[in-house]
């Protein structure tokens, strides 16, 4: 990455320099920052740092952060790649390879202040709808069984009808977290649009860039899935995974102790 700002350093403006030589100095730095805050250390706008990601060939911010990650671990330990004439021994670490590239993917895309605000809009509310489609509706359930006893009215629902139903009677008081790997479900799209159209707060886990993701109030940025790689496409249910329980801690941190009680009590019930 050094080497390509050096190689394009002549022909950036001076606000874009800043960036160039904020990024070249603390490539960690710019890898863990979001756009606001990499902007404010370089001393300049959120859209001259754009600037500078598209004068380095890139399409964004998201993609500087890929880039920046994939260059920082070219000296890591050597992957194992899933194929068909793989031996059996290697099978396990080429899977657990795999994960650790969903996860290193998801880190550089993670959206801290975006979790603490879904968290908080979560505990704000009178109602939780969460919804998935294809094998998103698993995910959903998962969610849903994290965080039912921390909100109120959790439920999980993956019937396009019944979905349907219930973002038609959605208002201000409401939260809707919508899963979807590839962000471009028509009909989960539609339904992001018509919650937030009447004023509910609609969290999407899903990739950048999707139509899901500009539903959405708020976006949890997840790895698009390789389709090209079946194990990959597997694996990048991880990432929604994840950031399920990341709200749920959250939303279980910030909870009053009345909440507390209430899950303690539930914990009980169940003989945890």
């Amino acid at each position: 990455m050094r080497d390509r700002i050096a190689q394009i350093l002549d022909r950036l403006s001076p606000a874009e320099r800043k960036v160039a030589e904020r990024v070249a100095a603390d490539p960690d730095g710019a890898m863990g920052a979001n756009l606001a805050g990499l902007a404010r250390s370089a001393g300049v706008s959120e859209p001259t740092v754009i600037r500078f990601c598209r004068s380095l060939g890139l399409k964004g911010f998201a993609d500087l952060r890929l880039a920046l990650a994939r260059g920082e671990g070219a000296a890591g330990p050597v992957r194992h790649a899933i194929t068909p004439d793989m031996p059996m021994p290697l099978v396990a670490d080429g899977v657990l390879d795999g994960a650790e590239a969903v996860l290193a993917a998801l880190r550089v895309g993670l959206d801290r202040t975006a979790i603490e605000r879904a968290a908080l809009a979560l505990l704000r509310a009178a109602r939780v709808e969460i919804w998935g489609c294809g094998a998103s509706a698993a995910l959903a359930q998962d969610i849903a069984f994290s965080l039912f006893g921390l909100c109120r009215g959790v439920v999980a629902r993956h019937d396009p009808q019944m979905q349907a139903m219930a973002a038609a009677t959605m208002d201000g008081d409401a939260v809707a977290i919508c899963l979807c790997g590839t962000g471009r479900a028509a009909a989960l799209v539609a339904l992001a649009r018509l919650a937030a159209g009447s004023g509910a707060t609609v969290i999407a886990l899903a990739p950048p860039d999707t139509p899901l993701a500009a539903a959405a109030t708020l976006l949890l940025p997840c790895p698009a899935p390789d389709v090209a790689e079946p194990l990959a496409a597997r694996l990048s249910r991880l990432a929604p995974l994840l950031l399920g329980d990341a709200l749920a801690v959250s939303v279980s941190l910030l909870s009053p102790p009345a909440a507390q009680d209430r899950l303690a009590r539930m914990q009980s019930a169940r003989g945890d």
